[in-house]
């Protein structure tokens, strides 16, 4: 597996690299080879052509030492006619015959039998009939070195086209191989890299949703087909990579863009989006939703007694109790100053209720900082609930009904829920 891992992450490059410097080896070393192989041919064609053409001029000299042996005792030999008597020359053919022997056997080539005369008897053999046995055999043996030298030359002629053969072998070899990696590298390469540039040509940089599903779109396109290249598999992670950053920023952005800064509630802008959508889809399913206004009772003489630090301490701690009461799906919002909302989607107003009377109790019981001279260390809130469709038909009268539901809870007494419903005042329709 540790192989595999390792030849999947070799480049394109690397593989062209790898099979070119691996042929060039191949060709080096069989150009070697031939080149030495050629060398020791050629060596042998000359030597066996030489040993061929020595043998032909004995063969000449021999019939002219037979044909003058009879006539004369001298002969002449040689350019300047010189004249010397036959036993003479039948030394010289003696000298030049043991020469021959030393070059065919150099030359690898082997005298026919009659040919291998008694050295010691020479005179014997060149008289009478052993003569004759001894041109036969010279006969055959210039037959014999004729066909080995044209047999050595016929392997010289095999041999090149055999090295012909191997180079173009080689290069066949490497245009197929470059040709498959060639392929390979586009199927793994630049295929998927153009898939992955027509994904990023569909993404939208101001949507954050397109920038998560064009990141989806290309681990699924390049998951789903074949193993691609490990140059694409680090764009492809770096990609997803760069947009699970961006989609993180985005998502941090708009926790800034949609929270308050003090309280870490929602902010106004959210909660109003919240609540068009909540009424909306309330109206169309005959849904109910609750809306729950909050202020806290006294806290501009808490703020004054205590001071701002304090005050805003204060405001955190109770933000952090609305939360800790609220389900995923509501909306705690900061309404503005020390007024909180908190929209209850699917919520009727007993329901809600519960909800108020609840964080009421846990506010009420709840420290907060203070000053010596203010033994009053708590703080409390006054509550006003409304219901759409039973308290208002639309979101602004829902807004306004909970608001008017709050101010009858600061009317009497304050640290109390009051909802709309209750105080039997007529359904608004004004904004």
């Amino acid at each position: 597996m540790d192989v595999l891992r390792s030849i999947k992450k070799i480049s394109a490059l690397q593989s062209i690299v790898f099979t070119g410097t691996i042929s060039i080896l191949i060709v080096i070393a069989g150009t070697v080879g031939f080149l030495v192989m050629q060398k020791n041919l050629l060596l042998k064609v000359e030597k066996k052509q030489t040993c061929y053409l020595e043998l032909v001029d004995f063969r000449g000299r021999l019939i002219e030492y037979d044909l003058s042996r009879n006539m004369e005792h001298t002969m002449t030999v040689g350019v300047e006619e010189r004249k010397i008597s036959v036993k003479q020359y039948a030394g010289i053919l003696r000298f030049i015959y043991e020469k021959l022997l030393v070059q065919m056997q150099d030359a690898g080539l082997r005298p026919v039998a009659p040919m291998q005369a008694d050295r010691q008897n020479w005179a014997g053999v060149l008289a009478g009939e052993n003569l004759d046995l001894f041109k036969l055999g010279l006969e055959n043996t210039i037959e014999q070195a004729k066909r080995e030298t044209k047999a050595a030359a016929d392997d010289l002629v095999v041999i090149n086209q055999y090295f012909l053969f191997f180079i173009l072998t080689v290069l066949l070899t490497l245009s197929i191989t470059a040709g498959w990696l060639l392929h390979n590298n586009y199927r793994k390469t630049l295929l998927p890299l153009a898939q992955i540039s027509g994904q990023l040509k569909l993404l939208n940089r101001d949507i954050p949703e397109s920038i998560h599903d064009t990141a989806k779109e290309i681990k699924k396109e390049l998951t789903e087909t074949e193993a691609y290249s490990s140059e694409i598999a680090q764009i492809t992670e770096s990609i997803m990579g760069f947009c699970d950053d961006i989609e993180e920023k985005n998502k941090k952005l708009d926790e800034l863009h949609i929270r308050d800064e003090k309280t870490n509630l929602y902010n106004y802008r959210h909660f109003k989006e919240h609540l068009i959508i909540d009424v909306e889809r309330a109206r169309r399913h005959g849904d109910k939703v609750s809306l729950a206004m909050i202020d806290i009772d006294h806290f501009k003489e808490y703020n004054d007694t205590n001071g701002h630090i304090a005050g805003d301490h204060a405001l955190k701690r109770i933000a952090d109790l609305i939360i800790s009461q609220s389900r995923v799906s509501d909306v705690p919002a900061r309404f503005g100053g020390d007024e909180f909302a908190v929209l209850l989607p699917d919520t009727d107003f007993v329901k809600a209720m519960d909800v108020a009377e609840r964080l009421r109790k846990i506010v009420s019981d709840a420290k907060f900082p203070h000053k010596e001279e203010n033994l009053a260390g708590h703080l409390t809130v006054s509550i006003g609930v409304a219901t759409f469709p039973i308290d208002a038909a639309d979101r602004e009268t829902l807004i306004d009904n909970a608001d008017r539901a709050l101010y009858m809870a600061k009317a009497t007494g304050r640290n109390t829920v009051v909802t709309f419903a209750s105080m039997s005042i007529p359904v608004s329709n004004a904004g």
